[in-house]
């Protein structure tokens, strides 16, 4: 029963943590609904350490153009790949100071499935509010990217989509949708791995079994890749906005049976 909790799970980081209906709101309420109790966050780490591995897999033309233009003779190869270097380093700082200040604030909400429920509506609203915007010459700027960082750090809230907020800020600020889509998930890696170092610690503790662990990693990260490219066509056709009514529509289900029919009161 436990492999196939682990199975499903995985199904779910791998889809909601690139289709922007927030992977962390969705493994909240499945782990709630499932009773996987005060484990849970070494599996989620789990999961998003997979996920985090299908960026790089997708990406990784650009990432390697980050690391070997670094060093290249070329002046101005150098130059532009270092300035993009800059701006993943400077969009994560907001995340990590959220993260490493406040990370027992963030862990009790996760503990709070009806804030996971809001927050997923809050998300459809960002999603909304992307509706077919686009510049395709819009580029990245120092303030574009702070902005993205600072919607980044706020989506460490279970319920607030990481990729669906900063795509949708970085729509909102005038950068193109593919730019937003790349830099968004480029992005993503620091945090991503930076979790998974952190709770790395507590494997040896958790419930979990490893052969649980694994199979979610595999699931999660075959998925992922998937959803990933999906998403990447959806951002390309402005299409990103259709995922606001779905997660309007979790939230308030979700958010209804929680209050009434968990608690007895239906």
């Amino acid at each position: 029963m436990e492999i196939i909790k682990t199975i499903i799970l995985g199904i779910i980081q791998g889809i909601t943590e690139f289709i922007p209906v927030s992977s962390s709101g969705h493994l909240a309420l499945g782990q709630y609904f499932f009773n996987m109790g005060e484990n849970s966050l070494v599996m989620e780490a789990v999961l998003h350490l997979a996920t985090g591995i299908a960026v790089v897999i997708v990406f990784w033309k650009d990432i390697i153009w980050l690391i070997t233009d670094s060093f290249s003779p070329d002046i101005q190869k150098r130059n532009e790949a270092l300035k993009y270097n800059g701006w993943i380093i400077l969009g994560s700082i907001p995340a990590a100071i959220v993260g490493l200040q406040f990370k027992d604030f963030f862990v009790d909400l996760f503990r709070t499935p009806q804030i996971t429920s809001v927050m997923l509506i809050v998300t459809s609203l960002f999603l909304f509010f992307s509706y077919k915007r686009d510049n395709p010459d819009g580029k990245l700027t120092a303030l574009k990217v702070i902005a993205i960082g600072i919607i980044q750090a706020f989506a460490i809230m279970p319920g607030i989509s990481r990729s669906g907020s900063t795509i949708a800020i970085a729509l909102l600020v005038g950068v193109s949708r593919k730019e937003s889509g790349r830099f968004s998930f480029l992005l993503s890696l620091p945090a991503v791995f930076g979790v998974a170092i952190l709770e790395a610690r507590h494997i040896s503790t958790t419930s979990f079994s490893i052969s649980a662990l694994i199979m979610g990693f595999i699931v999660s990260l075959i998925v992922g890749i998937l959803s990933l490219k999906l998403l990447l066509n959806f951002i390309k056709n402005g299409k990103l906005y259709f995922f606001g009514y779905y997660c309007a529509a979790v939230g308030v289900i979700s958010l209804i049976v929680i209050t009434f029919f968990r608690n007895g009161s239906v």
